[in-house]
């Protein structure tokens, strides 16, 4: 009797070794820094891209933010290495200057001061998660949290702080893009949300909005963006290293009558 005692008492405390010891292992291994340092990481991820020196690609986007009413739209998006941006609507296009525009260098370790976070569980994938602080003093962006995973490893999600308040989280999804025997792989999908500080009027939209942007007669303003609101884009006809000229990157503005 007292031997099935002591057994049952035995097996009671390896249980409760056991559930004590799994939350402490998961801990240690959840805060664990990765192997590869911070630069090496973002330098991996960049290096597949050091070929591509421009692209086309055509978006469809859905916006819907309260008190902004505007219908969905199509763009096209131009980018030349290192950071040109260009895009031509036919509409007002509200696309994030620093999250709508796929710009495979803007977290160019040799240009940003990057540092590790924590190890992270996102959408119920492994990723790290990283501060990125931007090396460049005219930038609007303070900082952006970056949440690095997959396999090869990617940028899954992208949080930018602009120094008035205003937030952008992005969630990217990609896709193997082939051409002239080369694979790329490039954004299928974007979700942009968008957070504006609360008691602000103009809502610091300037820190989001691609400048060279044809705005239709009777679309709403950028100022009139309240609280928060969603961006959905979607990217196809992806067009890379096509030689693109300099010169579209140079106007301001570019009229409805030069797409298409």
């Amino acid at each position: 009797m007292k031997r099935a005692i002591k057994v049952k008492a035995l097996f009671i405390i390896l249980l409760l070794i056991l559930f004590i010891s799994i939350p402490v292992s998961a801990q240690e291994k959840s805060e664990a820094k990765p192997e590869s340092s911070p630069q090496q990481v973002f330098q991996a991820i960049i290096r597949p891209y050091q070929n591509l020196s421009d692209y086309t690609v055509k978006i469809q986007a859905k916006v819907m933010i309260p008190g902004f009413r505007m219908p969905d739209f199509a763009a096209d998006l131009y980018f030349k290495k290192p950071d040109k941006l260009h895009i031509e609507t036919k509409s007002f296009a509200p696309i994030p200057r620093n999250s709508g525009f796929f710009d495979p260098f803007q977290f160019d370790p040799g240009k940003n001061r990057i540092t590790f976070t924590q190890a992270v569980t996102l959408d119920g994938m492994q990723a790290e998660l990283y501060k990125v602080e931007p090396g460049e003093s005219e930038t609007r962006v303070r900082f952006y949290n970056v949440w690095v995973g997959g396999n090869p490893k990617r940028i899954l999600q992208v949080e930018n702080h602009s120094f008035k308040g205003t937030k952008a989280l992005m969630k990217l999804t990609y896709k193997n893009v082939e051409q002239r025997a080369e694979n790329w792989l490039m954004p299928e999908k974007a979700h942009i949300h968008l957070t504006f500080p609360e008691g602000m009027q103009s809502h610091d939209n300037s820190s989001f909005l691609i400048k060279d942007n044809p705005v239709a007669a009777g679309r709403g303003k950028p100022e009139e963006m309240q609280g928060e609101g969603d961006i959905y884009i979607s990217y196809s006809d992806w067009r890379i290293n096509t030689g693109l000229d300099d010169s579209l990157f140079q106007s301001i503005l570019k009229s409805a009558s030069s797409t298409h």
